[in-house]
């Protein structure tokens, strides 16, 4: 990790410290995890926003160097199936650094995984709407139902995206499309166009419980 995001890490702490109660003890087996109490004022969620971002660009630099590397190896066919065995465990791996949740969320899912629930379909749907209405879409905070705060930034379809999510037959070759419809039987991530909206970046900060 880069000195900055640790300098921005510590600083957060601090702040987000000195707007919470003594931190509680939440049991969990044999093991007592910490739990900061917070309250969203705009400076913390903010900073949140921030961490989010910084970790959302990590999950999409791993992400990308992986697959970059599988398709020089054996190109897009030999990438699907790349996705297929390693992209959740890519997404693993990074949460397990930033001691977080990182999810990628859609309604038109190639991984039924990454569907929205319902309370995180509403947030998608207000992304939605905003992308309709050309506004400038932003990350959010929102605490979860266990009042963990969640940090969400729509993720959008790039040109590269289209040789896997494009139009079958006509961006998506079709030895791609058969092997992609093999690998993933409940496919609905197709029939994007450039510049649409892929999905929403989810990721769950743990240690902090929103106080009420």
């Amino acid at each position: 990790m880069k000195l900055s995001f640790f300098i921005s890490f510590l600083t957060g702490v601090m702040l987000i410290s000195a707007c919470t109660h003594q931190p509680s003890q939440q049991q969990k087996g044999n093991d007592a995890t910490k739990v900061i109490f917070i309250q969203l004022t705009d400076s913390v969620t903010n900073l949140l926003i921030r961490r989010g971002d910084d970790i959302a660009k990590h999950a999409r630099a791993a992400f990308q160097t992986s697959l970059k590397k599988a398709i020089k190896s054996g190109g897009m066919e030999y990438a699907i199936g790349f996705c297929n065995t390693r992209a959740m465990k890519i997404t693993d791996s990074v949460s397990a650094d930033y001691k977080v949740q990182i999810r990628r969320l859609t309604k038109k899912y190639r991984n039924p995984l990454n569907e929205t629930n319902k309370a995180e379909s509403e947030i998608y749907k207000t992304y939605i709407l905003e992308w309709l209405k050309r506004e400038n879409l932003k990350a959010k905070i929102i605490p979860n139902e266990q009042g963990h705060p969640v940090y969400y930034r729509p993720i959008g379809i790039q040109p590269v995206c289209l040789n896997c999510h494009g139009v079958p037959g006509v961006d998506i070759p079709s030895p791609l499309a058969e092997k992609i419809a093999h690998l993933y039987p409940e496919d609905k991530a197709t029939d994007f166009n450039e510049g649409e909206l892929r999905g929403m970046w989810a990721i769950t900060f743990p240690e902090y419980l929103v106080k009420n």
